[in-house]
């Protein structure tokens, strides 16, 4: 039995070759958290686009799919838990490797308040359906706050046990989360015809209007950058590869299979939804699952609640996972102080990086407190998420056009990697500059200021481009 030290002060290594491909794959699928990502997004999706939300995400998953495929090539040639900048790193060069760095460490802390936010709310409204508190304690700031914050120190628990214990528990949290939806998804298609709110159009999935004009246009992009936060995660196997089995072969594939799974749901979802939920009720949601199933069947409405939460617990300890690793290989090779890479000799996991991350996530929770709007502070963050990690896939796709285009082609996955990676790094880039435009007036705030708050925090990271650091790979990584 292993006695080493929780609290280890000194740089270790991550727990190789514990990870098999079916710990991999719900990891993927419950790190994009569908049952959490409609309930926290749709809402402001439909407030952009009304019920041609679902032609958002139709449009950006071609480009997420090829991203998928190009994170899946390039996890073949280096797998690495620093993964995004460990690849611009080896294959561009080290400033750009250390910007990356930067741009993939915003991606994933915003991602987390748009998280935690909604796990207080959706935890608070459970306990009120179920008689348990008050709907003053319900709608208080100062409550969901606070039970934001034990969210946040409930989902290191995971993480500090060590990757293993991280897929067990994420394993059954996607059990309940996938039977109940699953549950509710068939119920709704059986009640279609007598609760029928909005009649079904397939223009919803694809419509010219939103190419007609400007206005229209940007409203698609807005909401483009809001489905970022909702099509990705299924990148996680790849900042596993240390921890995985086969990290050569399994990672990337995995994150492929999540990413179709996901993408299904919501096809199968979103316009169930919509058919049954007056629009209105649904642009004003905070939680736009529960209050379908209100429509549906409301005395089980409780029900879903459980199902989002579990989702949302899942994908809040999966995403800290991404962000921690990336910050170990950091501490590891010197962009960041070394006892980011500190990790317990007993669980191998970085409990330095966590405590960190988890910390920082509090600070974020009593930043809630000063916002005018819960629902505009939601939104803003929520966006920032989504720019942020278009531009991660972005500056991969990059990499990968780099790459490809400089060596020899020897077989037709080459052709492949050399033909979607430009097509998928400007249909990224475009969609963040075009979406800033409309994203920051859709909550509350000017172009001007949104635009100019993601300048500032893009700049900060020049700091990395200056940074000197080693690039470390352990050898077993190699030794297939």
């Amino acid at each position: 039995m292993n006695k080493g030290k929780f609290f280890s002060g000194k740089v270790g290594r991550l727990e190789k070759e514990v990870l098999h491909i079916v710990d991999l794959i719900p990891l993927s699928t419950s790190s994009v958290a569908p049952t959490f990502s409609i309930a926290a997004a749709y809402g402001s999706m439909i407030t952009l686009m009304g019920p041609y939300a679902i032609m958002g995400v139709i449009s950006s998953f071609p480009f997420f799919l090829f991203a998928s495929i190009i994170f899946r090539q390039l996890n073949k040639n280096a797998p690495h838990c620093g993964a995004s900048y460990h690849w611009g790193t080896r294959f561009v060069g080290k400033k750009y490797g250390g910007f990356q760095f930067w741009i993939i460490t915003l991606a994933y802390f915003f991602s987390l308040p748009p998280i935690i936010i909604p796990a207080g709310e959706y935890t608070l409204d459970l306990l009120f359906r179920l008689g348990i508190i008050s709907r003053a304690i319900e709608l208080s700031v100062i409550w969901d706050s606070i039970v934001g914050m034990i969210w946040a120190i409930i989902a290191s628990i995971p993480l500090l046990l060590g990757a293993k214990p991280t897929a067990r528990f994420t394993e059954v949290f996607l059990a309940i989360e996938l039977a109940i939806l699953s549950a509710f998804i068939t119920i709704g298609l059986t009640s279609l015809h007598i609760h029928v709110v909005n009649s079904f159009s397939w223009s919803w999935f694809f419509s010219s209007k939103w190419f007609s004009s400007p206005s229209y246009f940007l409203h698609l992009t807005a909401t483009m950058v809001i489905v970022a936060t909702i099509l990705d995660g299924w990148e996680i196997d790849s900042y596993a590869s240390e921890e995985s089995k086969k990290p050569k072969h399994w990672p990337g594939l995995s994150g492929i299979i999540g990413l179709i799974s996901v993408f299904v749901i919501y096809m199968i979802a979103m316009p169930i939804i919509t058919i049954e939920t007056p629009i209105t009720k649904l642009s004003m949601s905070v939680d736009p699952l529960a209050t379908w199933a209100s429509y549906v069947i409301p005395q089980y409405t409780w029900l879903i609640d459980v199902a989002i939460i579990t989702s949302t617990a899942s994908s809040l300890w999966l995403t800290e996972f991404i962000l921690t690793r990336v910050w170990y290989a950091a501490g590891r090779e010197g962009l960041l102080p070394s006892i980011f890479a500190w990790t317990s000799e007993k669980f191998k996991s970085p409990w330095f990086a966590i405590a960190i991350a988890t910390m920082a996530e509090i600070v974020v929770q009593l930043l809630e407190l000063t916002s005018a709007s819960v629902q505009s502070f939601f939104g803003l963050v929520l966006t920032t998420a989504g720019a942020f990690l278009l531009a991660e896939f972005g500056m991969d796709s990059i990499t990968a056009t780099i790459k490809w285009w400089k060596q020899k082609v020897t077989s037709i996955a080459d052709w492949m990697i050399r033909i979607i990676a430009p097509i998928t790094a400007f249909g990224m880039i475009s969609t963040i500059i075009m979406g800033i435009i409309d994203a920051g007036p859709a909550f509350g705030y000017t172009t001007l200021q949104y635009g100019i708050t993601i300048l500032i925090m893009v700049l900060l990271g020049i700091i990395f481009l200056f940074k000197k650091f080693n690039v470390i790979t352990p050898d077993w990584l190699n030794e297939e």
